[in-house]
């Protein structure tokens, strides 16, 4: 009954605006007509959106939320789902839907791992729905301003590009923050097994002193030998998930130690002083490559400052690369060139350490 009220009274309100939004149509001619028209679009798609919700979200009582709330306190996924999608049972459905697919098709593992890596409080299923809703927002608004399908398609495989490029720099970041405290954190398990802890009992105290991402790591690690997984597995599962090969190094030498016998807190300390050695040597590369970089970002910048500086001045001299098929089409292989001649120019520059 409720939601009939609610559907009746929006019905209603659409009725009582439909003359201010036929007189808007009469002056559509104009700019500012159009710029109204405009407005009233995305006013009306929000609208339905918001009616979308309303009637079709969720359909929890009080009480089942409240029960929901409780069980938070002990599970972060107390349905199955987290943050907003576990307020719409649409959303949720549409994020099982998505993570269904990815998984068909054996996606899903690297969509987790990432956002896994990037500390990012998703489901694949859930980042999918998110990058795609997106893309539709941006492609419609851009198709709406510029009046062309093509535009607005090209915005929304943008925006989907931008989204994995965000998730693959944060977790690249979370990757680069853990090699940089590796050093610190094996020092840290040596003196740690010279005050007489055990292995495990080291890995405890890098668990709840080191900094972030190292804790987090550490912590689950933790938690997965506490459930029945020895340390040399939960160790390895870190250098996995991190993507790190000194840590890799690190944890074989651990085994190798275990098998041979000998000093580990003495092996772990030479690991990390050569660890430090191996991050000077990729620093003073990094350094002596910052100018080939900065010319590689110079140069592939350039066009499309040169581009928005002359559309500025003088629109009509490149509207027919925008218009004419030719046009598209030469912008196509000028943005793939582009890329091309980064990637190049980046593996030129880039040095193995």
């Amino acid at each position: 009954m409720k939601r009939l009220t609610v559907l009746l009274g929006v019905m209603m309100l659409v009725l009582t605006a439909s003359p201010a939004l036929a007189q808007t149509s009469e002056t559509a001619a104009s700019s500012s007509g159009s710029m109204l028209v405009l407005l009233a679009s995305l006013g009306a798609a929000i609208a339905v959106f918001l009616l979308f919700i309303i009637l079709f979200g969720s359909t929890r009582s009080r009480t089942e939320a409240s029960i929901n709330t409780r069980l938070t306190t002990y599970s972060a996924e107390a349905d199955g789902s987290s943050g907003l999608f576990a307020k719409f049972r649409f959303l949720r459905r549409a994020a099982r839907s998505a993570e269904s697919a990815a998984e068909k098709r054996g996606a899903t593992n690297k969509i987790e791992a990432a956002l896994e890596t990037a500390d990012l409080p998703l489901k694949s299923g859930e980042a999918i729905i998110a990058a795609l809703a997106l893309a539709i927002l941006f492609g419609l608004v851009v198709t709406a301003l510029t009046r062309s399908l093509l535009w607005g398609a090209i915005a929304g495989f943008i925006v989907l590009l931008g989204a994995l490029m965000f998730v693959n720099q944060v977790a690249a970041r979370q990757r680069k923050k853990f090699e940089d405290q590796l050093p610190d954190t094996l020092n840290l398990i040596a003196t740690s097994l010279r005050a007489g802890y055990s292995l495990l009992q080291a890995v405890e105290a890098v668990g709840e002193e080191a900094p972030e991402p190292t804790r987090r790591e550490f912590g689950r690690a933790i938690a997965e030998i506490r459930l029945g997984k020895s340390i040399d597995d939960a160790m390895n599962d870190i250098a996995i998930r991190m993507s790190s090969q000194d840590f890799e190094w690190t944890v074989l030498a651990i085994n190798i130690q275990r098998e041979v016998g000998g000093n580990l807190a003495e092996v772990l300390q030479t690991t990390a002083e050569t660890m430090v050695m191996r991050n000077r040597l990729r620093r003073e590369m990094k350094a002596l490559t910052a100018e080939g970089r900065i010319s590689a970002i110079v140069l592939s910048i350039m066009p499309l400052f040169l581009f928005a500086f002359i559309w500025a001045t003088n629109p009509g001299y490149v509207e027919p690369l925008i218009t004419t098929g030719v046009g598209i089409g030469l912008l196509i292989g000028g943005g793939v060139f582009i890329l091309v001649g980064i990637f190049w120019m980046q593996k030129i520059v880039q040095v193995d350490a």
